[in-house]
């Protein structure tokens, strides 16, 4: 792109000039100013928020507009408060952070990580996905999380830097079958956010929401071939700045079905549906989740 460096620039300053802002609010403060931007993105993002509408005309026909309006609103919301206490978590040391933390069913998570064997972890872009890797890096490590780098490299590394301070390591998609392979053989933990659509070669089409989405086969294989169960854990936002982490029960895997990867990758999604369900305002619905071409 020819004015990808003016661009990659402007990102950054961007970056540096909120990242500023945040570290001198409290941390409550920053869930605040992230919600009072996503209110200004919801406005003036009108093709995001035509895909968010959409999706949810789409996946929840149940709700009239004026919900729809309310869930996409507060989804635009969420994701920017994600993104304002991601980086004013930078101020805590573990303890601290940990002490602004509930734990709900940690027991499938422990018991997932006992041993070393590979463990499998799911998320998905939903209330504060980033504490999930944060989380399980200081709880149950080594946990590495595949990732698709951003396109401005600058960005990226400060990113990085910000995701990997307890424990979480971070593999790239592209040419990370060789790493990845080693760190499970080793006993490593994976942890994959399994609710967006991917390429037609990586992917199973498997119904969610009722619609068919083409979704990473990736977590299931290798389940399967470990034989070892996939922990859904997703983190909740909770009063004063503070979260909590629920893991629910392990999704075993079932190799005697007539199509295992399909199948497991099936429930799979169908437990983050029934995650989203609880609390739609929470989800990335601005995604163009049900795009087939």
């Amino acid at each position: 792109m020819k004015d990808a460096p003016v661009l990659h620039a402007g990102e950054l300053a961007f970056f540096q000039l909120l990242h500023g802002l945040v570290r001198v609010l409290p941390h409550s403060g920053a869930r605040r100013l992230g919600r009072a931007l996503g209110g200004v993105a919801y406005l003036l993002l009108a093709s995001r928020r035509r895909i968010a509408l959409a999706n949810l005309e789409l996946a929840m026909p149940e709700l009239d507009e004026r919900s729809r309006h309310d869930v996409a609103r507060g989804s635009f919301r969420q994701m920017t408060a994600h993104a304002t206490e991601l980086l004013s978590l930078g101020r805590f040391d573990a303890a601290a952070l940990c002490r602004r933390w509930t734990l709900d069913g940690w027991e499938h998570v422990t018991a997932a990580t006992s041993g070393s064997r590979a463990a499998f972890l799911m998320t998905a872009h939903f209330g504060y996905w980033e504490m999930v890797g944060q989380a399980t890096g200081l709880y149950a490590p080594p946990v590495l999380a595949l990732v698709r780098p951003l396109d401005n490299p600058r960005l990226d590394r400060r990113l990085a830097a910000l995701r990997t301070r307890f424990g979480l390591r971070l593999i790239h998609k592209h040419g990370a079958a060789r790493s990845l392979v080693r760190n499970l053989q080793a006993g490593g933990r994976l942890l994959v956010l399994l609710d967006q659509r991917v390429a037609p070669r990586d992917a199973v089409v498997v119904p969610f929401f009722g619609r068919p989405a083409r979704t990473s086969s990736l977590i299931a294989r290798l389940a399967l071939k470990h034989r070892t169960p996939v922990v859904p854990v997703y983190a909740y936002p909770a009063p004063g700045g503070r979260y909590r982490v629920v893991a629910r029960p392990a999704i075993a895997p079932e190799s005697d079905t007539a199509d295992p990867v399909r199948d497991l990758t099936g429930r799979c999604v169908a437990a983050v549906e029934t995650e989203i369900r609880r609390r739609p305002d929470l989800w990335l619905w601005m995604h163009d989740r049900w795009k087939m071409t």
